[in-house]
C-alpha cells in the first residue's frame, strides 16, 4: 500500500474533512467573555476562554443550559464546544509522570524538582492556580511534558487522519511567580487529554511555551496564526491541500468539555482542585476494565463489514448485505443454504480471508476505514486485519465452545499466525472460490490444480500458487479447529529446538509437495464430513499403524513429514512423545464427553437427569476418582519437571490444565 500521508495532493476520499472555519468577530468574542464573567469566572479566565472558542455565539448560548458532570465530592458544570488548538496546553503537572518524578527529599537537585500541583484559585470559581519560581520553570515544564507525552503516547498519525475525536476536559489555570516582573498568564490546561493536545501541537509545530507566553498575551498574533490556515483552505480548496496540510487543518481545532462552574457537595467540602483530581482518577486510575483484544477484534470486525457493505458516490459496495450477514455469523444454517452460500465453514473462512486480506489496495483501504471508525488508527497493519478476519471466522466456533475456553484460545493464536501467509493477498476477488453454489470448481478440481502447481515447483522455497494458497487456507481451518490440532504454533523450550518453524512455514512446505496437497485435500474432505483427520500417503490413501488403525493427523506428524525427512513411525524422542500426548489429550476429551453423555441419561423417558436426581454408587465413584487423582499427580509432576528444565520461566504447559478441559 502507498503511504497516504505523503501523497500530493492529499485527498483520496479518506479521513475527516472539517467544515470550513471562520475567524470569529471580535464583538462575538467580547460578548462571550462578558457572559463567562457573569457566570463567576475571573476576568482573565473569561477572556482566555472567549478567545479560544471557535464559535463564541454558540458557546454563549450553551451557558444558559450547562451540562452537569458528577465527580466524587461535587458536580462540574461543563459546556461542550470546539476550541482553537493554539489556545490549549497540556497539564503542566501531568499525573501520567508520577512514576518518574524526582523528589527533593530523595536527593534530587533543585533543577530536577517537580512543579507543585495546581490548587484552587481564590474564591469559589472553577479555576486553578499554580505558583512557580520563574517563567522559565513553567516554560521548561510545559515543553518537557509535551515531548514526553508525544514520545510515550504518540497520536499524531491518528489525529492527522480523523482529528481529535474524544473531547478534552479543559480548565482555566492562573500562573503566579515567586520572582518575576512578568504579567502572569491565564492558561487553558487539559485536566484530561494532555496526550491528545500534545500530539496536536506536534502536528502543528507548536511548543506549549509559545502558546503560554506568546500567543496567550497577544490577541492579534493569536488570530493571525489561526487565520493563515483558514485562508490556505479558502485559497487552495480542501482537495488541493497536501496530506500533511490536511492533517494540520484537522488538528486546528479540538472538541472540548470546558469547565465553567463547580458545585461542591454540601457535606463533603471538596475544593475545586480536588474535584478535578478526582475526575482524573476516575478516568485514568480507576477506569472501566479495558476490553480484551478478542473483544476489540470483534467490534472492529463489525465496523469493517459495515465499511465493505457500504457504497458511496465514487465506489460500489465490496460485499452484499447477504454476504455481510454470512460473514458476521448472524444467519442460521438453513438461511445460509437459502441465500446460496456454501454450508462448509472452511469456504466461509476462505471468503472472509480473501475479502479482508486480499483484493489489493482498494479493498485494504476500505478495511482500514472500518478500523479507523473505531480507533482513528491511520495506518492499520496487516496483522490487525488478520486478527479481525480470524475473529469473524471463529464466531460460530466460539458459540459452540464457549464453555471450553482452553479450546478457543490456542486455536485463535494459530489461525492468526497461519493466515499471515503473504500469498493470501494475491487471491483474485473476481473469481469464484471452490465451494460456491453458483459456480466455481469442485474440491477435486482445486486439488488437481494445486498438484499441478506443486509439480511446477511453486512453493518450493518460494511462493505458493493460487490453488495451493486456497487449499492451504481451507485445510488450515480444519487442522486448527479439530479436537486434536494438526497444526499448532511453534513450540517453546525443547519443542522450539526440535522445530521452530512458524505455521506459515509449515503450510508452505506442506503444499509444495504432492503428498502435502493430497493431505490438505483429505483434511478438507474429512472436515466437511465431521470426521477425524487421518494421515495419508503420497497417493492420498490413509496410512495405518502397526495395529491396523488409521494414523490420526497431529502437529508432530505434520511437522515431521514436511520437514524434508522420510516418514517413519516415531518410537523415541520428542516426535514420539508428542504423538502419544495427542492420544492422552484425546482420551481426556473422550472422558469429559462420556461423563456429559452419562449425565444426560433421563430417569425416565422425557424426564430429568437420573444422575442429578439420584447420584451414583459412591464406591464406584471413589474407584474412578483414585485413578484420576493418580493421573493428575503424574501430569503435575511432568509440569514441575518441565519448569525446572526450562529455568522455571513460567512457560505454559498443557499438562497443568488438561484435566480442566
Amino acid at each position: 500500500m502507498t503511504d497516504e500521508a505523503n501523497a500530493e495532493p492529499g485527498d483520496d476520499g479518506a479521513g475527516w474533512q472539517p467544515e470550513p472555519y471562520v475567524l470569529p468577530r471580535i464583538a462575538a468574542v467580547n460578548n462571550l467573555a462578558d457572559a463567562l464573567f457573569g457566570k463567576g469566572l475571573s476576568e482573565e479566565a473569561s477572556e482566555a476562554l472567549a478567545r479560544a472558542a471557535v464559535q463564541p455565539e454558540d458557546m454563549r448560548r450553551k451557558l444558559a443550559d450547562v451540562n452537569n458532570l458528577r465527580v466524587q465530592g461535587g458536580t462540574l458544570h461543563i459546556v461542550e464546544t470546539r476550541l482553537w488548538s493554539a489556545a490549549v496546553v497540556p497539564h503542566p503537572a501531568n499525573p501520567r509522570e508520577y512514576g518518574r518524578r524526582s523528589y527533593a527529599l530523595g536527593g534530587a537537585s533543585a533543577a530536577l524538582r517537580i512543579l507543585p500541583v495546581p490548587e484552587s484559585a481564590p474564591g469559589n470559581g472553577p479555576e486553578l492556580q499554580i505558583r512557580v519560581p520563574h517563567p522559565n520553570d513553567l516554560t521548561q515544564r510545559l515543553d518537557d511534558a509535551k515531548e514526553r507525552l508525544v514520545k510515550e503516547n504518540p497520536l499524531d498519525d491518528d489525529i492527522a487522519a480523523e482529528g481529535v475525536l474524544q473531547p478534552l476536559m479543559v480548565v482555566p489555570m492562573t500562573v503566579s511567580y515567586e520572582r518575576a516582573p512578568n504579567r502572569p498568564p491565564t492558561l487553558l490546561i487539559t485536566a484530561d487529554g494532555s496526550s491528545r493536545i500534545s500530539s496536536v501541537h506536534e502536528l502543528l509545530g507548536y511548543r506549549p511555551s509559545l502558546i503560554a507566553y506568546d500567543l496567550a498575551n497577544d490577541l492579534r498574533k493569536f488570530r493571525r496564526e489561526i487565520n493563515r490556515w483558514i485562508r490556505l483552505v479558502q485559497k487552495q480548496g480542501w482537495a488541493s491541500l497536501s496530506a500533511a496540510e490536511q492533517g494540520k487543518v484537522r488538528a486546528l481545532t479540538v472538541p472540548a468539555r470546558v469547565v465553567v462552574g463547580f458545585a461542591p457537595d454540601t457535606r463533603a467540602g471538596v475544593r475545586f482542585h480536588t474535584a478535578v483530581r478526582n475526575f482524573i482518577g476516575l478516568t485514568h486510575i480507576r477506569p472501566p476494565r479495558p476490553y480484551s483484544s478478542a473483544v476489540e477484534s470483534e467490534a472492529k470486525g463489525d465496523a469493517v463489514l459495515d465499511s465493505l457493505a457500504e457504497s458511496t458516490r465514487s465506489r460500489h459496495a465490496r460485499i452484499t448485505p447477504q454476504e455481510k450477514r454470512w460473514f458476521a455469523g448472524v444467519i442460521t444454517e438453513q438461511e445460509v443454504i437459502d441465500e446460496g452460500f456454501s454450508p462448509h465453514q472452511d469456504v466461509r473462512a476462505a471468503e472472509i480471508i480473501r475479502t479482508v486480506l486480499g483484493g489489493g489496495t482498494g479493498t485494504a483501504r476500505r478495511v482500514n476505514e472500518g478500523i479507523r471508525s473505531l480507533t482513528a488508527q491511520q495506518r492499520p497493519k496487516r496483522e490487525d486485519r488478520v486478527d479481525i478476519a480470524v475473529e469473524l471466522i471463529l464466531r460460530p466456533v466460539r458459540t459452540a465452545r464457549n464453555d471450553v475456553p482452553p479450546y478457543v484460545r490456542p486455536r485463535r493464536a494459530v489461525l492468526q499466525r497461519a493466515y499471515r501467509l503473504p500469498e493470501i493477498e494475491e487471491l483474485p476477488v473476481d473469481v469464484l472460490l471452490e465451494g460456491a453454489l453458483d459456480g466455481g470448481r469442485s474440491l477435486e478440481e482445486l486439488r488437481d490444480a494445486a498438484l499441478k502447481e506443486a509439480a511446477e515447483g511453486l512453493g518450493a522455497g518460494g511462493r505458493l500458487g493460487l490453488a495451493q494458497t486456497e487449499l492451504a487456507v481451507k485445510a488450515t481451518y480444519y487442522m486448527v479447529t479439530a479436537d486434536t490440532m494438526a497444526l499448532q504454533t511453534e513450540g517453546s523450550g525443547a519443542a522450539r529446538a526440535e522445530d521452530s518453524r512458524s505455521a506459515v512455514g509449515v503450510l508452505r512446505a506442506m503444499l509444495s509437495r504432492q503428498r502435502g496437497v493430497n493431505q490438505a485435500y483429505e483434511v478438507v474432505r474429512a472436515g466437511r464430513l465431521g470426521r477425524p483427520l487421518y494421515e495419508v500417503a503420497e497417493d492420498g490413501t490413509p496410512i495405518c499403524t502397526a495395529d491396523g488403525q488409521y494414523r490420526e493427523l497431529t502437529d508432530a506428524l505434520v511437522r515431521h513429514t514436511y520437514n524434508g525427512e522420510a516418514l517413519t513411525e516415531a518410537v523415541a524422542g520428542l516426535p514420539a512423545a508428542r504423538a502419544r500426548w495427542a492420544t492422552v489429550t484425546k482420551s481426556v476429551d473422550n472422558l469429559r464427553q462420556a461423563v456429559s453423555v452419562m449425565e444426560s441419561v433421563p430417569a425416565y423417558e422425557g424426564g430429568d437427569s437420573l444422575i442429578k436426581r439420584e447420584g451414583w454408587d459412591p464406591p464406584e465413584i471413589e474407584k474412578a476418582r483414585r485413578y484420576l487423582d493418580k493421573v493428575s499427580r503424574t501430569l503435575a509432576d511432568w509440569a514441575d519437571l518441565y519448569h525446572v528444565q526450562n529455568n522455571d520461566q513460567g512457560q505454559g504447559s498443557e499438562a497443568m490444565n488438561i484435566l480442566d478441559m
